[in-house]
């Protein structure tokens, strides 16, 4: 079998987790160099071979968004609520965190938007040494989901009130039309 037919195994079975470098060079066997050139000439018209940070993933072609879009506007449940969003948001700034910190921030018990999140992907269960409770923190789908190379890429404090200024100033012209 073909180093990079291997590559490929491996990378499907990896799914949405991908691999990173060192995985794949320590169970291909393969060196850096022979990687790089691989993944390079990787060519199929249905998938592509794409490294985001430091883990390889295989993903669907250009090619085929027709077809995925035809299944995924199928989809009945393809949105987030607005409280999934929220929770969303306070485990990407506050991870890991538990339940309880997520709901003391949100002052609501919040077990469903937690299981939607976790359903999908976008956040996992992460057990800390020495604490009962179990905390919650994004998964690399949430990073590819919003165009994120990596935690450091989420807006900051400063970035989000500057944006909310913005809007209330644009939001204020609006009305005195």
């Amino acid at each position: 079998m073909k180093q990079i037919d291997i590559i490929e195994g491996l990378l499907y079975i990896a799914g949405d987790n991908g691999l990173s470098e060192e995985s794949l060079i320590m169970n291909v066997p393969i060196t850096k160099l022979q990687l790089a050139e691989a993944v390079q000439s990787y060519e199929k018209d249905h998938f592509v071979i794409e490294k985001n940070g430091d883990k390889y993933f295989l993903k669907t072609s250009l090619a085929m968004e027709k077809y995925i879009k035809r299944i995924l506007e199928n989809s009945t449940d393809k949105k987030l609520s607005q409280a999934s969003l929220e929770v969303l948001s306070i485990i990407a700034y506050n991870q890991p965190i538990t339940r309880a910190g997520i709901e003391s921030v949100r002052g609501i018990v919040s077990d469903g938007p937690i299981n939607t999140l976790v359903g999908k992907g976008l956040v996992k269960k992460k057990h800390v040494t020495d604490e009962r409770a179990i905390h919650f923190e994004t998964t690399q789908r949430f990073l590819e989901v919003f165009g994120l190379e990596s935690l450091s890429d989420l807006p900051s404090d400063d970035m989000i009130a500057e944006q909310e200024e913005i809007d209330l100033f644009f939001n204020s012209l609006k009305e005195q039309n």
